[in-house]
């Protein structure tokens, strides 16, 4: 590694294994917006729960009971969310020559594997999320191939510390020297 980059300590929620073989990288996905997205899905499962109880039992007409079934949809979506923030973290394992990323134990999109001989540079990017009435700054760890590909291997990381530690750790483990790529955070 470019020996004028500062060396990174273990950031908070991030916890690091070394084996013989390789290293593993876990960090939980908890967080107090999963404290607050828990409360919502309970207001949004418990409406849902009143309203067709009311609709079931006055016999309603059929558009009563189909109406919020859209709805239905998003209060499942919100509640597996909240569960996943609750049980789930990712795993980044680092031996053998790949890399592998999982999400679980509740199934997550984004699990995939790397053949670490194809690495040519790790990078760490900000991402800006702008909604209504609030801004969401999140992190991601990419990966540079051999072939021009870049690939993101973890997003959503609640601080720089966190995707700068990553990269850091897997730019260790393969011997990749530390370079400059456009757009990526500032060490």
């Amino acid at each position: 590694m470019e020996s004028n980059r500062m060396e990174l300590g273990l950031p908070e929620k991030l916890e690091m294994q070394r084996h013989p073989s390789g290293i593993e990288i876990t960090r939980r996905w908890f967080t107090w917006g999963t404290i607050f997205l828990t409360g919502f899905a309970i207001v949004w499962d418990g409406f849902l729960l009143m309203w067709y109880s009311i609709a079931l039992a006055g016999h309603a007409n059929l558009l009563f009971v189909l109406f919020p079934l859209i709805h239905v949809g998003a209060g499942i979506c919100i509640t597996y969310s909240a569960l996943t923030g609750w049980v789930n973290s990712t795993r980044i394992r680092v031996e053998q020559g790949q890399i592998t990323v999982r999400h679980g134990p509740l199934p997550w999109y984004g699990n995939k594997s790397l053949d670490g001989s194809t690495l040519k540079q790790l990078y760490s990017k900000e991402k800006v999320s702008t909604g209504r009435n609030s801004t969401t700054v999140t992190f991601d760890v990419h990966a540079i191939t051999s072939d021009s590909r870049d690939v993101k291997l973890v997003s959503g990381l609640e601080s720089s510390e966190q995707a700068l530690y990553i990269e850091q750790e897997i730019e260790r483990h393969f011997h990749i020297e530390n370079a400059p790529v456009r757009g990526e955070i500032a060490a």
